[in-house]
């Protein structure tokens, strides 16, 4: 059985003691412990697994930063990915990202393995929004819009409203000539959505210094 197993898991982007066997964990619980001891699977979070040469496959194809936004659409479900991450590829933020930043309906948190850092934001249902699916490869991936991942990075900035001024906006050092104006009507939208006085304070401020 091990043998076919271990077969079987090798084409597999990720797994679960219940997706190998929902009926009974007690026989395939040690053969799994063993077999991430060997060095054979690795852990990406409590009771998911995937095997080292699934993911030395995914390396050889050169398209690994792929397989990892399809993880990060995985560990946590629902989420899609945003903020900084996505910003990035848009060119809107200058500085390397070293982890992908997902929004999730889920309670925030940080999830660390061999693989990566993958962390999650919590927001509220309503801002659950602005993502597309979008084919790469073999994986479908849940990313935000450039227009959604620039609201969700400024939406979870930590700062009070009455602190929110022209000089915190030129801290973040956006590159925000990245925005079209099709994306700026698409913020507008989430705005509206939000009713948030301090996104609308920082809208107004980013206005004035686009002028």
């Amino acid at each position: 059985m091990n043998k076919n197993l271990k077969a079987n898991l090798k084409i597999l982007p990720f797994f679960s003691l219940e997706s190998i066997n929902p009926q009974s964990k007690t026989n395939i619980l040690p053969f799994l412990k063993y077999q991430k001891k060997k060095g054979e699977i690795l852990g990406l979070k409590k009771g998911v697994y995937v095997s080292k040469e699934f993911v030395e496959r995914e390396k050889l194809k050169q398209e690994f930063e792929v397989y990892l936004e399809f993880l990060a659409n995985k560990l946590l479900e629902p989420s899609y990915l945003s903020l900084g991450y996505v910003l990035s590829k848009h060119s809107l933020i200058s500085e390397a990202i070293y982890e992908l930043t997902s929004i999730t309906l889920k309670t925030s948190r940080r999830i660390t393995n061999d693989l990566g850092i993958f962390s999650y934001f919590k927001i509220k249902p309503s801002l659950f929004c602005g993502w597309r699916l979008i084919k790469k490869g073999n994986f479908l991936i849940k990313e935000a819009t450039k227009a959604k991942a620039l609201f969700d990075f400024l939406y979870f900035q930590k700062r009070g409203l009455e602190k929110i001024n022209p000089s915190f906006i030129e801290e973040l050092r956006l590159n925000l000539e990245e925005m079209q104006k099709s994306d700026w009507l698409e913020f507008e939208k989430y705005l509206e959505i939000s009713k948030s006085k301090k996104m609308k304070k920082i809208f107004k401020i980013i206005k004035e210094e686009l002028k």
